[in-house]
């Protein structure tokens, strides 16, 4: 089942899809961040999609989109573009607006699924966003990222996180480095769970295969490893 949904965003309205089993009860609630809109970057992204629809199985999945991206709204000066603001964001490594809407749709999600255990998930820039808020403000049991881009964004921040991690790149990803993601797993330790698979990373016909084993993932972490 699927059911579009507006979010009280901080700039303004920002536009959902929440996914949800449509019989059994769900057993725990997963966000879902999108690429950065600069590479398809919405929640109908081909990743993003099949991530929520698996999730959806057995679990609530609220996908978003940053503001200015689809239906959600943004407030730029006179001259700036939607373009352009998301260009100085990346130029910048601004992320701070991204993760007050990421902010936004955790606070629904939970509101909606109440004691539920929750993960967060993201594909590409997604990852950053997602991990980052899950390790700043707390309230996910687990989080996973999806072809993290390694090479333009350390993960170091993953240190003393306490809680099952995972990090999911294709072995012909273009933003993968073995350094960073050494560097990581140093600052994570035993909590972060690296993995490589065929692909690149767009995960282009091989999306089933990113969901499935992001499911599996969440699934372990949350109901076998204590943590729920």
């Amino acid at each position: 089942m699927e059911e579009r949904v507006t979010l009280a965003g901080p700039a303004g309205p920002l536009s959902g899809v929440l996914s949800y089993p449509a019989e059994a009860e769900p057993a725990f609630a997963a966000l879902v961040c999108s690429p950065h809109p600069h590479f398809a970057g919405d929640m109908d992204n081909n990743v993003v999609r099949a991530v929520a629809a698996r999730l959806a199985a057995e679990a609530v999945a609220l996908r978003f989109d940053y503001r200015g991206v689809g239906d959600s709204a943004i407030e730029l000066p006179a001259g700036l573009s939607v373009w352009d603001y998301w260009d100085q964001v990346e130029q910048h490594k601004a992320y701070d607006d991204a993760l007050a809407d990421v902010a936004c749709a955790a606070e629904f999600l939970s509101r909606s699924c109440g004691p539920l255990p929750a993960a967060a998930v993201g594909y590409s820039f997604g990852a950053i966003t997602a991990m980052l808020h899950g390790r700043r403000r707390g309230g996910f049991a687990c989080l996973a990222g999806i072809s993290p881009p390694l090479k333009r964004f350390g993960f170091e921040f993953l240190a003393g996180v306490a809680r099952p991690c995972l990090l999911l790149s294709g072995r012909e990803d273009f933003v993968f480095c073995e350094q960073a993601l050494a560097r990581a797993r140093q600052a994570a330790g035993g909590d972060l769970n690296a993995q490589m698979v065929d692909g690149d990373h767009f995960f282009r016909g091989r999306e089933d295969d990113a969901a499935t084993r992001v499911a599996d993932f969440i699934r372990d972490g949350l109901f076998r490893e204590g943590t729920d």
